[in-house]
């Protein structure tokens, strides 16, 4: 028996060193170089506009699991710190009030139904996950987060307010920051998509934590944890429509969604045509979730069809190192781009991606012009350097039209179709006096 523990160990010590190796190597790929310059294009731009990357169910995972009684039925496969570590920028908890291990009920992380069923007393209390979560924060400061609450706690949100506070309080961006002065202290806040993500680091700060729904009754513990839920999470995202604001767009991958064009305008994001929203759509392949209609699972191909259809929260489950689904929300370099001393501006190659080269290179055969307010493309074929694209855009497209490059892989597919046969386009993208890949805005 001692020889059998000791082989299990030492096969678990192996395991972790492969997977560390496997985990470097990743971070130096050209993938996730290129997640990381994708998160930088959209840096300064609206959140309804930015992209993030999530995973679904993050806590549920194999990386935590004792098997057959805990995370038996996993969403995923890695922990929440390498998930962050392999590009994922939205992390959701599902949080439970529940007997734990300690014979006493509290927050535990959990992929259970409204009435728990699929809890275990071996479940990870939520403190756990917070403080991988603000472990991997600690390390990354330039880097924003999405953090999304799926909770049943049954009135218990002051205590989870608290172990809020009090494990990463120093990174939360806090409804108070935006709520308005006409508003009661403490009550519901969606999200303003307005913000940049350089608004969130400019506060000094990188998560934002929602969940859905509005809640005002009196919680349970209110009097013991005197930190209010509506002071540390947002309700709701950006200006929904319709009966009930205060809510997410989301919705599984399933016959709701449709291929683009159709997309899910005309279901899940009907009540929001002008996308002032973050669109969000997931897969869940746990047989719990399973039970009453099974979801699609999102392939590479999926990805690729929800960057076009200007999704901006895909959420994956089975996230692994080396996931080529991760490859597959890539929009914008050509692969193996930029390249080391080849230029310091940037060029779409038709049918290839976005290129570096020299700023004064007079091969390039046009620019690209976008209305600020419509958001519109328009190619101007023009043979000329780098530094001349606001004149040219002013001059050939017009006062409202300015030298730009997209910021998503919703425009990136809609300036596509405005290439045509011009083999290069400058873009407005280069690399800055700090040496940072950078949009002009």
């Amino acid at each position: 028996m001692r020889s059998l523990i000791s082989s299990l160990i030492l096969m678990s010590m192996i395991s972790a060193q492969a997977y560390a190796q496997l985990s470097d190597d990743f971070k130096n790929s050209w993938v996730a170089k290129t997640l990381a310059l994708q998160r930088q294009i959209d840096v300064n731009v609206p959140m309804n506009q930015a992209t993030f990357i999530g995973t679904h169910n993050s806590e549920n995972s194999v990386a935590y699991q004792i098997p057959f009684v805990r995370y038996v039925d996993p969403n995923q496969q890695i922990s929440i710190y390498d998930q962050l570590e392999m590009g994922v920028r939205s992390i959701e908890f599902d949080v439970h009030w529940y007997t734990g291990t300690k014979f006493s009920k509290d927050v535990l992380l959990c992929h259970g139904l409204s009435n728990h069923l699929g809890c275990s007393v071996f479940d990870r209390p939520v403190v756990e996950g917070l403080e991988e979560l603000r472990n991997w924060l600690q390390t990354n400061p330039n880097e924003v987060v999405f953090l999304y609450f799926d909770r049943a706690l049954d009135g218990h949100e002051p205590r989870l307010a608290f172990y809020l506070n009090n494990y990463v309080g120093n990174y939360i961006f806090r409804p108070a920051s935006v709520r308005a002065s006409t508003q009661q202290p403490a009550s519901c806040v969606e999200f303003p998509t307005t913000l940049s993500k350089a608004d969130i680091l400019k506060a000094g700060k990188q998560l934002i934590i929602v969940t859905k729904g509005c809640d005002v009754d009196a919680y349970q513990e209110q009097d013991r944890f005197p930190i209010f839920w509506n002071d540390v999470v947002f309700a709701g995202i950006g200006e929904s429509k319709g009966a009930n604001p205060y809510r997410i767009l989301d919705s599984s991958y399933d016959d709701d969604f449709k291929d683009y064009p159709l997309c899910a305008k005309q279901t899940v994001f009907v009540d929001d045509p002008q996308h002032k929203n973050i669109w969000r759509i997931f897969e869940d392949r746990t047989v719990l979730s399973s039970m009453g209609k099974p979801t699609r699972k999102l392939y590479s191909n999926d990805i690729k069809d929800l960057m076009r259809c200007d999704v901006n929260w895909p959420t994956m489950d089975m996230l692994t190192i080396n996931d080529e689904r991760l490859a597959a929300n890539i929009w914008s370099w050509a692969p193996n781009y930029p390249m080391q001393n080849q230029g310091e501006c940037a060029v779409y190659k038709n049918g290839e991606g976005i290129e570096n080269v020299p700023c004064t290179s007079t091969t390039v055969s046009g620019f690209v012009c976008q209305n600020k307010q419509s958001l519109e493309f328009q190619v101007v074929p023009y043979v000329g350097h780098w530094e001349e694209g606001e004149k040219v855009c002013q001059a050939s497209a017009g006062i409202d039209w300015h030298f730009a490059t997209p910021i998503n892989g919703g425009q990136m597919y809609s300036l596509k179709e405005k290439v045509h046969n011009l083999p290069e386009i400058w873009l407005n993208y280069r690399l800055n006096a700090k040496g940072v890949w950078d949009a002009n805005f």
